[in-house]
């Protein structure tokens, strides 16, 4: 087997986690049984299909549900899990992969290769929805070799393809199922994972109950039930009164006190996420590019991470965050002035009388809705008209994934977190032409020909050197043209104690 670099898997989710406050329970320990945890979220989910996911927190949930080829642990080491190996040719074209034998469905259904090769064929079908197909896009075709062994085909080397291979993206999905359900498996998940998706009641909580049949190490929590709560303030005032364990995304403005509160433990070690305003560059006002960089200079980063989100992130230095492989910092660096961004409205002839539109969604990040108001108010303070609109998460995805006839974003807030810790999960996934919507999730409609170049050559090259340096120059490119990102900030996150 060739040695290939790996990458870690991405954190799971930003928590808080209550220790012992619930009905005056014992502390939750590691390794003790646990009936049911109970997590507070801000967001419901639009589907579980695993090939349909844009968002990390669902496409958690599908790792429960589904389980994954392999686990990549922190320090990058790929563990098997459904798949117990794989093979890479000399040329890097054909990946083999060996299946996990014994396995089952929670429907009682033959894990399998035809049952892999099928939710291969259908991740590379062009007219099934997957919004990440971008991940997978080296491959060209799945071929059954045996029973548990499939080989993938290349369209050109991709050394990470093994971390790839953890994402739930590529989990597979029970045939018996999909003959039953046909598409609207979204709505009724079944896979090989620790858990079985036992109730959805929408905006209100998704209950998983723990597979008993389940081929690994037996979770400790026998069910899971994530409880929908947009509202911040209720969701912490239900983690003090141990009606939730866990609370996903809190208050910035809180943290503080509930760090303070001995009954509560707080977690935030940096995230890979970022946070950042979209900037559309094909539709509206922000097709010129100094409009892009007035919007850019307008906005204090600081200030927001400061006081809006009370220190809990950090400024952005680049579209990437300096976990990744292939980080690497913008020359051009969008300082907050004012003076500077009117200027440069005034070289683009800006009509002030136009309002332009800007869009964010309410309890899938951090204080998303605070942080849109308040950089609608920086754009106001020079001028700008800006309408403001609040969707749900659903309704919002819905949205991003609009073609350009049809999208009325032109300035909108959204989270980019890889899945794998590599550049290539942003940079491609967010700036290349391919993942214009409705085939991807690059909202901002960025296309550069050059930078397609420099990307697709990035991603044939194994040395890891020259990949580097293939992809510090989109870097930069990306710096000097502000081609869809504005104001960004880094989050943090917290695995979910869960095994």
């Amino acid at each position: 087997m060739r040695t290939n670099r790996l990458w870690n898997k991405n954190v799971l989710l930003v928590a808080l986690l209550i220790t012992g406050l619930m009905l005056g329970a014992a502390p939750l320990k590691a390794h003790a049984e646990i009936n049911e945890l109970v997590i507070g979220v801000g967001v419901d989910a639009d589907t579980l299909n695993p090939q349909e996911q844009t968002t990390t927190l669902f496409q958690n949930w599908c790792d429960l549900i589904y389980g994954n080829f392999f686990f990549q642990d922190p320090e990058g080491k790929l563990h098997p899990r459904l798949a117990t190996g794989f093979d890479v040719s000399a040329d890097g074209l054909t990946w083999t992969i060996h299946l996990r034998e014994g396995v089952k469905f929670s429907d009682g259904t033959d894990y399998n290769a035809d049952a892999v090769k099928l939710t291969w064929d259908r991740i590379l079908d062009p007219k099934m929805r997957v919004p990440l197909r971008f991940s997978v896009a080296m491959v060209n075709e799945c071929v059954k070799i045996d029973d548990y062994t499939i080989a993938l085909k290349l369209k050109y080397p991709f050394a990470p393809l093994g971390p790839t291979l953890s994402e739930s993206l590529v989990s597979p999905i029970s045939p018996a199922a999909l003959a039953k359900y046909g598409e609207d498996v979204r709505q009724h998940p079944v896979g090989a994972g620790p858990y079985i998706l036992k109730e959805w009641v929408k905006g209100d909580h998704v209950t998983m109950v723990r597979n008993d049949n389940y081929w690994g190490e037996k979770p400790t929590v026998a069910k899971i039930t994530w409880k929908i709560v947009p509202e911040d303030a209720t969701r912490e005032a239900m983690l003090r009164t141990g009606q939730i364990q866990i609370c996903y995304k809190p208050s910035p403005a809180n943290v503080a006190s509930l760090q303070a509160d001995p009954n509560v433990t707080v977690e935030m070690p940096l995230d890979t996420r970022t946070i950042f305003m979209g900037l559309n560059c094909q539709k509206g006002v922000t097709t010129d590019k100094k409009v892009r960089q007035a919007f850019n200079y307008a906005v204090d980063k600081k200030a927001i991470v400061n006081k809006i989100l009370f220190g809990t992130a950090e400024p952005m230095e680049g579209p990437v965050s300096p976990k990744v492989f292939g980080y690497f910092k913008m020359e051009q660096q969008y300082d907050y002035n004012p003076e500077k961004a009117k200027q440069l409205l005034k070289e683009a002839n800006f009509d002030f009388s136009k309002t332009v539109q800007m869009r964010t969604p309410n309890g899938r990040y951090l204080f998303d809705k605070q942080v849109s108001e308040a950089v609608q108010a920086y754009l106001q303070a020079i001028g700008v008209k800006v309408e403001l609109r609040t969707y749900d998460w659903p309704t919002y995805v819905a949205g991003l994934l609009k073609p350009l006839d049809e999208t009325e974003l032109e300035v909108f807030l959204l989270g980019w977190g890889p899945l794998i810790l590599d550049a290539d999960t942003a940079l491609y996934g967010q700036f290349t032409c391919e993942v214009n919507p409705p085939k991807g999730l690059g909202a901002a409609f960025y296309c550069n020909p050059e930078f397609d170049k420099i990307m697709k050559a990035s991603r044939r090259e194994q040395d890891p050197e020259k990949g580097w340096r293939f992809s510090s120059k989109p870097r930069r490119l990306s710096g000097t043209t502000a081609p869809g990102c504005g104001c960004m900030w880094r989050n943090s996150s917290l695995p979910i104690p869960v095994k």
